[in-house]
């Protein structure tokens, strides 16, 4: 799961109505991806799945769209509010010192601490957190990686305390600032803003919805998401059994077993082609 969102802070920053802001960061692979604002729409070039994202601050509804699949899954907010969460994080900051600056900004460098483990370290400007624009921002930033766990949730993939942990830092903005740095427990730089424009000029159907693309409300692609899950996991069942014939069968392929193998084959090629 790529954890681009937090870059969503920054956008705070610009209050010019006639210009654009776009923020470039790179992501954990190196990969460079860019988000715009307007003052009203926000897109989100990259994630974690292809195409890109829309949010309406207005009435606070988040578009995937995904050219791939020729969809755009709506998330309306009461949707977002019902969506559960699972098991409780005891998450705290340790403070580091700092004063290194990223993206042109002094930051703080926090210790992350989840139920008592270090989970990694990152970097917060607290000049930035001084922003009157900033809360409509941690607002959608928290409505976006709730949404990106349900996802992963609704795949059957549990997240470990630390990347769960990740994915709500925007729940320690006011003791962190804005977060414009994470570096994992690893070592690993998970994600880094390399540049903010306040002055940008972005064409404006860069914030509009693809005409004659399907609109899929959230909690139905939630239901296919669960069943794709569950059909996986019993094509994983099915799948190791007939390895172990295949190994009790001193590693020989019957015609039986080669059909079985196919057929398997062919299901979970199915699934994974667009609904």
């Amino acid at each position: 799961m790529k954890f681009i969102v937090y870059c969503l802070l920054l956008l705070g920053a610009a209050n010019i109505a006639w210009a654009d802001a776009q923020i470039r960061f790179k992501d954990a692979e190196g990969n460079v991806n860019t988000m715009q604002t307007n003052g009203s729409m926000v897109r989100i070039n990259g994630g974690p799945t292809p195409g890109y994202l829309l949010l309406n601050g207005a009435t606070g509804e988040f578009f995937i769209v995904n050219p791939e699949r020729n969809e755009i899954i709506k998330v309306a907010p009461d949707e977002l509010a019902g969506m559960t969460e699972v098991g409780d994080l005891n998450m705290g900051l340790k403070t580091r010192g700092g004063r290194e600056k990223v993206a042109g900004y002094t930051t703080g460098r926090y210790d992350l601490l989840v139920n008592g483990s270090l989970c990694g370290t990152l970097y917060g400007s607290s000049e930035l957190i001084q922003n009157s624009d900033l809360q409509q921002m941690l607002v959608a930033m928290r409505g976006m990686h709730k949404l990106g766990r349900a996802m992963v949730a609704g795949l059957g993939k549990p997240l470990s305390e630390c990347q769960r942990a990740e994915s709500r830092l925007a729940d320690l903005a006011d003791s962190s600032g804005f977060v414009l740095r994470f570096v994992d427990d690893q070592g690993q730089q998970r994600f880094e803003v390399i540049s903010l424009e306040t002055d940008a000029v972005v064409d404006e159907a860069a914030y509009e919805l693809p005409q004659g693309m399907p609109i899929v409300d959230m909690s139905e692609k939630m239901q296919q998401l669960g069943k794709q899950g569950r059909q996986m996991q019993e094509q994983m069942t099915d799948m190791n059994a007939l390895m172990q014939q295949i190994e009790e069968n001193g590693g020989q392929m019957t015609e039986e077993m080669q059909q079985q193998m196919q057929e398997m084959m062919q299901q979970m090629q199915q699934m994974q082609q667009p609904q």
